[in-house]
């Protein structure tokens, strides 16, 4: 109960400092925070002292299958109910790209506790075999409106620049290695202790507070890659696991129904992609699945 009223306070905070005339400065430092320190040293003790077990790898490997069917699925999706390249863009990736980073570590650590979150932290960083910001910039490049520099060595650094992708490269590193770190324990709770708060300041501060009208059309696909996201990652998920004999955690069935990340809105505005329509699926999502798992770990 403590737990989840430091994370509603850290919503109530995050919206208040929506109001500040500094608010985009703001949210750019709070990102920067989490993406730079908290989730990289996360990121580093977990897999430095997460046991990596063949059952494990099983898991990771439905995980991976799945994430990549659901793409396909979503850009099927996508393709059947608009011919309009920039929304087919959006609708894909609103129907793939879950928010398993700021939303679902603090929910995984708020439904299952600490073996939760370092599940979460497994699933987030191995769901795509690869860094995920990395695919989403791919599909912005593809079917955006606007052309931004794409050179080889722009996109060599979408993938480089990603803290936590080093910081999961160096513990298994160290891993191979045999080096011991001390109190790696210690590290690994304080980052435990920060992520959660900083994933509901993140919430309230990237919440879009004024009103946007869409018409039935376009709210009815909407809900269709949202359904696809939500509903069907989990059931593909189980599908896969069995047909592979694979034991899934509950976090990951968790952190497969996660609704559209906070990235793909910067995504879609940078690469035009249908930003407003981005906005609508990743609130519209967010909020009935927050509280579905905030109730769900009260009462239960």
């Amino acid at each position: 109960m403590v737990k989840l009223g430091f994370l509603l306070v850290a919503l109530v905070v995050g919206l208040f400092l929506q109001r500040l005339r500094s608010e985009e400065r703001v949210r750019d430092w709070i990102w920067n925070v989490s993406f730079w320190l908290v989730i990289p040293v996360l990121v580093f003790a977990t897999f430095l002292t997460v046991s990596l077990t063949s059952r494990l790898g099983l898991a990771i490997a439905a995980v991976i299958a799945s994430t990549y069917l659901l793409f396909g699925l979503s850009h099927l999706y996508a393709r059947l109910v608009t011919k309009e390249r920039d929304e087919r863009g959006a609708l894909t990736l609103a129907g793939t790209v879950g928010n398993t980073g700021f939303i679902g570590y603090p929910l995984a650590q708020l439904a299952f506790g600490h073996s939760g979150l370092t599940q979460a932290v497994v699933y987030d960083q191995l769901s795509f075999g690869v860094p995920m910001s990395s695919i989403s910039v791919v599909v912005g490049r593809l079917f955006g409106k606007r052309s931004v520099d794409t050179s080889g060595r722009s996109r060599l650094a979408v993938v480089l620049l990603n803290p936590p992708l080093w910081a999961l490269i160096a513990a298994l590193s160290l891993r191979a290695a045999g080096v011991h770190i001390p109190r790696i324990g210690t590290v690994e709770n304080a980052a435990a202790a920060l992520i959660g708060p900083l994933g509901f300041l993140m919430l309230g501060v990237s919440l879009p507070l004024e009103q946007v009208e869409h018409d039935l059309i376009e709210v009815a696909r909407a809900i269709g890659a949202m359904a696809l996201k939500i509903g069907a990652g989990p059931l593909i998920l189980f599908a896969i696991g069995t047909a592979l004999g694979a034991h899934i955690p509950s976090t990951f069935y968790l952190l497969a129904a996660m609704p559209p990340a906070f990235h793909l809105l910067t995504i879609a505005r940078v690469y035009d992609m249908r930003p407003a329509l981005m906005r609508l699926m990743v609130v519209a999502a967010t909020i009935p699945v927050v509280v579905a798992v905030v109730i769900g770990s009260f009462v239960f």
